[in-house]
């Protein structure tokens, strides 16, 4: 009789233990959801930066890019609603600001080169220019 006492006391006690062992899963998905939406943030911010430069250097027309760019424009305001978990009402602002601090960050490292066949402006770093695709110095 003391053996099943015994046991039933030692099952009880793992019973009672498990859940201090485990891992809080609740917690690690929270946390790698928020990871994953700040890591779309910054890849959509990346795409409307790219969209402007494609625009400026003549890639698109106007209403490719005006039609892109409010699907960009759209997803991105959708992920800072997911992050901050609120309505607001400024979102669409925001995301004007925060793309113009990174195009400002962009710009800041970009100089210049001009290209020897065709004059077109390059970025330093280029080695074929933008416009007619020859090697540059």
């Amino acid at each position: 009789m003391s053996y099943l006492a015994y046991l039933v006391g030692m099952t009880f006690l793992a019973w009672a233990i498990k859940p201090l062992f485990m891992k809080d899963s609740t917690w690690i998905t929270l946390n790698t959801e928020a990871q994953e939406l700040e890591d779309r943030k910054k890849r959509v911010y990346g795409n409307i930066t790219d969209l402007e430069f494609d625009f400026a250097m003549g890639r698109l027309s106007q209403n490719d890019f005006d039609s892109i760019r409010k699907s960009f424009l759209s997803e991105a305001g959708i992920v800072i609603q997911k992050l901050e978990s609120r309505k607001s009402s400024d979102l669409m602002n925001r995301i004007q600001k925060d793309t113009q601090s990174l195009n400002k960050k962009k710009s800041k490292k970009k100089q210049n080169s001009v290209c020897q066949h065709c004059g077109a402006q390059n970025m330093v770093d280029a080695k074929f220019c933008m416009k007619c695709g020859k090697e540059l110095s």
